[in-house]
Order: structure tokens, then sequence, then C-alpha cells
């Protein structure tokens, strides 16, 4: 009752339907905290972009100071002076940050396709879930439907006095056993759809979610490499600037003053230039360069472990789906003979020939013959889904 009403909830306050894909991707960004976060970091990256494009690397100051003898001998001595201080780029470091913004817009956009591409991953296994937990659910309402038959059939059969009571009792139970399993199955049903209903914000599937395979080899635009080529670029970029940075910014100083010796004299005015130039020291500079160096080769260590590690997932996808295709032809076989099967023991059942008991439990065999081949069949396309989700294929 809990999972009905968290499903309806989620229709009731925002009724999404997905009519592909692609669409349920997109709910499914709408949704995800992690998407929200990247796309406010949008305004972060413009941000630093522009910090990187402006005339000083940093804030300018007010100079402003007062001096007299007022508090002393009050001989009318009085100097003003006012002023600016600004900060001016090293050289090479503006055209290392306009680099580092760049790397960080290109890094920002790759971590969003990576996203976008774990969140495609989630979706495919919800809706193949769902459609595993309806296909269970239309299994067991046939079963049901033919045990109930079954046990209205053998009910006239044995108050005609042709069949046994622990034949009754044996189809009456095979009616409860059925039962039992709709119940279960529609749980199960329900679970499926909460999970996806947390995603996509809605119950209801695409209308075609059958993938079609793309076999290829692995790609050198792959999302989760082009995220992973980024973080090196970005690495590069933060070593060019503590590379470029090895002091703090200088800055020049443009002051005036207006001064007078004694309370008689007139007031004159000069003007001064100054330039503040910090030092540099390996105190300062050696902790920030070793950390960009040490972020280098992490990202570069991952750059390769990501690429080894989804060919090894490409080659086990494509194993999967081969042995998925090999499988489903078996129990399409498999079917075909149990149908068969069933059809003669039904004949022979009607007949008076067989017992009740041959006939249930040729009809179990049946049955899970036919179950077989069904979450086979879904197991072959959420195997077709999973390689393009290897692959790196975007809904």
């Amino acid at each position: 009752m809990r999972h009905t009403l968290l499903i309806l909830g989620l229709l009731l306050t925002q009724p999404v339907y997905a009519a592909s894909l692609r669409a349920a991707l997109d709910n499914a960004w709408e949704k995800s905290p992690q998407a929200q976060v990247l796309e406010a970091r949008r305004a972060e990256s413009d941000a630093q972009a522009v910090a990187a494009n402006s005339l000083l690397p940093g804030a300018p100051a007010v100079i402003v100071g007062q001096r007299g003898d007022q508090w002393n001998s009050s001989a009318g001595k009085r100097e003003w002076e006012a002023g600016i201080a600004l900060p001016i780029w090293l050289p090479g470091q503006r055209d290392a940050r306009q680099r580092q913004a760049q790397t960080g817009k290109n890094g920002l956009e790759a971590n969003i396709r990576a996203l976008r591409l774990k969140l495609a991953g989630e979706l495919r296994e919800a809706i193949w879930q769902v459609r595993q937990a309806e296909t269970q659910i239309q299994l067991d309402d046939e079963r049901l439907q033919g045990a109930k038959k079954l046990a209205e059939d053998v009910a006239r059969r044995a108050q005609a006095g042709e069949l046994a009571k622990t034949d009754l009792n044996l189809a009456r139970n095979e009616w409860l056993t059925a039962q039992a399993a709709v119940l279960q199955s529609r749980n199960r049903r329900l679970q499926a759809q909460q999970a996806y209903a947390t995603l996509t914000g809605t119950t209801d599937l695409p209308d075609d979610i059958a993938e079609g395979s793309l076999p290829k080899s692995q790609q050198d635009d792959h999302p989760l490499l082009e995220e992973a080529r980024q973080a090196i670029e970005s690495a590069h970029a933060q070593v060019r600037v503590a590379t470029n940075s090895r002091r703090d910014n200088p800055e020049i100083e443009l002051r005036t003053r207006r001064e007078r010796g004694s309370l008689n004299d007139p007031y004159a005015a000069t003007v001064a230039i100054s330039l503040r130039l910090p030092l540099s020291t390996d105190a300062r500079n050696l902790p920030l360069i070793s950390a960009a160096q040490t972020a280098l080769t992490g990202a570069l260590s991952e750059y390769t472990r990501t690429r080894l590690a989804l060919g090894y997932q490409i080659q086990q996808a494509e194993q999967a789906l081969q042995a998925a295709d090999q499988l489903l032809d078996l129990a399409r076989q498999q079917r075909a003979a149990a149908r068969e099967n069933l059809e003669l023991i039904q004949k022979s059942f009607s007949l008076g020939e067989t017992d009740l008991f041959t006939l249930l439990r040729t009809r179990a065999a049946a049955f899970e013959a036919e179950q077989a081949y069904k979450q086979q069949e879904i197991a072959q396309a959420l195997a077709r889904a999973r390689l393009n989700q290897a692959q790196g294929v975007l809904p």
C-alpha cells in the first residue's frame, strides 16, 4: 500500500509521459540531483572565464592617508594622500588562466555527458525490470486462467464420478498456487515500477524500448573516455597556471599627495608611482607545483584504467549478447516441444487415457518452458541495451 501511494504521489505531482528512451532520459536528467549540480556549475565556469579575461588578475585597492601635527606642536603641518593599487598579470599567467577556464568548460560538458550515460544505464536496467515483471504477470495470468478452467472441468467430472476426490483437490491446489503466483508477480512489478518512477517521475514506459545492437570497437568519443581525457587537460592547465604563477601578483601604485610645512605655507601637490614586486620562494611554489603534478599523474593513470576497463566491458557485453541469442534459440525449441507435448497429454486426459497428475506435470513443464522463453527474450533485449551502454551509446 505504501509503494502504491508513493507511485500515485509521483504521478499526481508531475505527470510526465516519455514517448521514447530519449524523452525518458530527459525526465531522469531533470530529476537527478547530480545533474542539477552540474547544470549549476555552468554559471561557475562562466565566472571563471570572465575572471581569466579581465584586465586585472584581482581587485584594485584604494589608498587614503592623512598626516598632521595637530596632536603635538600644532604648527599647521598637513599632508593628504590618495591613490590606487592595481594588481597586474605575470608573464604568461593570463594565458594560462584562460586555458584553464576553457578546459574547465570542456571538462564540465564531459562530466555532463558521462552522467547522462550513467543515468541511461540506470534507466535501461529499470525499464527492463518493469518489462520483465509485466511479462511474468501475463504468464501467471494465463496460468491462472488455465488452472481455473481445469479445476472447473475436474469438478464436473468428479461430480459425475469420472474422477476421484483426490484429483479435485490436486486441481484446486494448482488453482490456488496460480493465484499466489499472480499476487507475487504483481508485487514485484510494483517494486520495479517504483524504481522506474523514482528515476523518471512516471510509471509509463516509453513506447519503444527495444534497442538495435551497434557492434563496434571502442571509440575515442566514449563519454567516460572523454571525461578522463578532459581531466588530463584540466590537470595540464593547472600545471601551467602553477608554473606561470611563481610569485604573488605585482602591484602598481599610483598616488597623489598634497602637503604643507606650516600653517602659513601653501599646499604643494606631488604624484608618485611605485611597483610592488613579491619575490619567488620555494616555500610558496613547490607545494603548488607538486600538487598540480600529482593531479596530472592521477589523471593520466585514471585515463589508462578507464580505457582498459571499457575495453573489457565491451568485450563482455558482446559475449553476453551472443550467448543470449543462442539461449533464446534453444528456449524457442524447448517451448515448441513442450507445447506439442501438452496438446497430446491434454487430449489424452480428455479421453480418460491419462491421469491428472501426469497432466499437471506436463502443464508445469510447458509453463516453465514458456516462462524461460519469455525471460530469455527480455534477457536478449537487455543484453543488447547493455552492449550499447558499454559502448557509450546514449538514447
